[in-house]
């Protein structure tokens, strides 16, 4: 190969991660590289590209501090494998991390990095190029977030068998595996919980209701699950609304309308929190109350909605939420974040700008996203127009512990384990690679994959045949449509008397292994509707 060839294809994977600077992405060398995909940012900036010049990357904003902390226990995890004795021993994980801002677009120039740097490293370029920063190949992916993400994501890493191992996308659509080869992931799927669903309105004895689903492949196909299953038990249904975070001022209007005229007073919600957010906005700009709104494990512990100032209007909220797990260490690990310390993580500067409502006077800009304030632990409600020239000067001593933020909110981890699960998944593939005897293999004639060598598509062997038992003694090991199988909580939204904010109250769960008819148990005596009103 000449050296001009070499140099165009690098040329090629430049420009395609040009997009990310050194502040956008957090990244760390290993002998086996890792992919991850989290929502450091909930949305993009609005921006015509007229194309009279060359297009540039679309502004990330609104910073979110829940998608920090689920990269950080990525991290976290990939750290604690490293130290382990036993876990791939005298081999390290290492790590490339990218901010999907909550959006296809951005999640697609992440992934497309991968795989051209998979394609790249195919070629064997070291041997004619002489190049002495040679990234491996992401052998897998953590993430994405939401399930519309990750079905983009998955039709594109599906294509070269690299696998996908998600956190938090739960749309039944992902379990074909006809269509997502590579994806798997480490929450249930919504099949369970639109069953559920219908399972608490017939408990309640309600059967005149709303629904509302985000526009996308998370909502579509859980709010239709949920009508098969209200249709079964002759729940009536007055109206079904589809809302996103992109629609227009018109469109939440019109939903509102129908909302405020309709007889129903319980609501069916099968959205995430910021596909959500407009709707409710309107909804308590109108003041209208009394009803009661069932929510899908997506929103109903999102700190985008979750707050005093929506609870007067939609206070009766009873929801599902994920199983919680416990990492014990992670916690102390939050709280050792800081911008000079945290090297290898690009997001901590713009975390601890965020965190303190200051900037840090590096010389180094910060993320055009930086346009929100930090008011008390309100994720995401305090985006504004503002920079960091309305803010003062971090000294760098500010104590992580002094405020409050979703970051450091560790009463139930959720997703956080979710994604520690994830990473430990892959490093349990691996490790039954390290570990392969020739013969006994899961390749051709029981041969075994070579660890020093391995390829993307044969850790997805891996990951479809896992077995291991996780940190809390639990059997991990995906179905034949990459799910595991889990349970819920029920939870029901309170106001706390120390400070007013907005907690989770379990009232309940839901088994899905239990038989029909034993699978929901709900605590009456622990519910208030409304914030007060024991009375249904």
């Amino acid at each position: 190969m000449t050296s001009y060839s070499c140099c165009l294809i690098l040329l090629l994977f430049t420009w395609n991660t040009a997009a990310y600077g050194p502040n956008q992405r957090a990244q760390k060398k290993g002998d086996i590289i890792l992919g991850g995909l989290f929502p450091i940012h909930f949305g993009v900036a609005a921006k015509d590209q007229d194309l009279k010049s060359r297009p540039e990357s679309v502004e990330c904003i609104r910073y979110n501090f829940r998608g920090f902390r689920w990269l950080q226990a990525m991290i976290f995890a990939i750290e604690e494998i490293n130290s382990s004795p036993t876990l791939l021993p005298n081999m390290t994980l290492g790590y490339r991390i990218f901010d999907t801002c909550n959006t296809v677009s951005k999640a697609l120039e992440a992934t497309l990095s991968f795989v051209a740097q998979n394609k790249i490293d195919s070629l064997n370029l070291d041997e004619f190029c002489n190049c002495s920063e040679h990234i491996p190949s992401t052998i897998a992916v953590v993430g994405a977030t939401g399930s519309g993400i990750s079905t983009a994501v998955a039709n594109l890493l599906g294509l070269f068998y690299i696998p996908q191992v998600s956190y938090a996308s739960s749309s039944r659509l992902l379990s074909n595996k006809n269509q997502f080869k590579s994806f798997l992931r480490t929450i249930p799927n919504d099949e369970h919980q639109a069953t559920a669903m219908a399972d608490i309105i017939e408990y309640f004895r309600w059967n005149w209701v709303g629904t509302i689903a985000a526009d996308d492949d998370y909502g579509r196909p859980g709010i239709e699950k949920f009508r098969e299953e209200a249709e079964e038990r002759d729940i009536c249904i007055d109206f079904s609304e589809l809302i996103s975070q992109y629609s227009d001022e018109e469109e939440i209007q019109q939903v509102v309308e129908v909302i405020q005229n309709s007889t129903a007073r319980v609501i069916v919600v099968f959205s995430s929190g910021p596909d959500l957010e407009p709707l409710i906005k309107e909804i308590v700009r109108r003041n209208i109350t009394g009803k009661i709104w069932l929510a899908s494990e997506a929103w109903a512990s999102s700190s985008l909605i979750a707050v005093p100032e929506f609870f007067r209007v939609i206070g009766s909220t009873i929801g599902f939420a994920l199983k919680a797990g416990q990492i014990p260490g992670f916690r102390e690990f939050l709280q050792k974040v800081h911008p000079k310390k945290s090297t290898n993580n690009g997001f901590a500067k713009e975390f601890w700008e965020e965190t303190f409502n200051c900037y840090l006077p590096d010389g180094s800009k910060t993320s055009p996203a930086s346009t929100s304030f930090h008011k008390g632990h309100e994720e995401g409600l305090g985006a504004g127009n503002g920079t960091s020239a309305f803010r003062p000067p971090c000294t760098g001593d500010e104590n992580i512990t002094s405020v409050e933020t979703p970051y450091m909110d560790y009463t139930h981890l959720r997703i956080s384990y979710n994604v520690y699960l994830a990473v430990y998944s892959i490093a349990h593939a691996l490790q039954d690679i390290y570990t392969c005897t020739p013969g006994k293999g899961l390749f051709t004639n029981g041969s075994c994959a070579d660890i020093k060598k391995v390829e993307a598509w044969q850790v997805l062997k891996h990951l479809r045949h896992l077995n291991f038992t996780n940190n809390m003694g639990e059997q991990v090991d995906f179905d034949e449509f990459g799910d595991l199988v889990g349970n819920y909580s029920i939870i029901n939204w309170h106001l706390s008397p120390e400070d007013g904010s907005v907690v989770f109250e379990e009232v309940g769960h839901y088994n899905v292994y239990a038989k029909k008819g034993e699978r929901l148990f709900i605590n009456e005596n622990k519910i208030l509707w409304g914030g007060f009103s024991k009375e249904v």
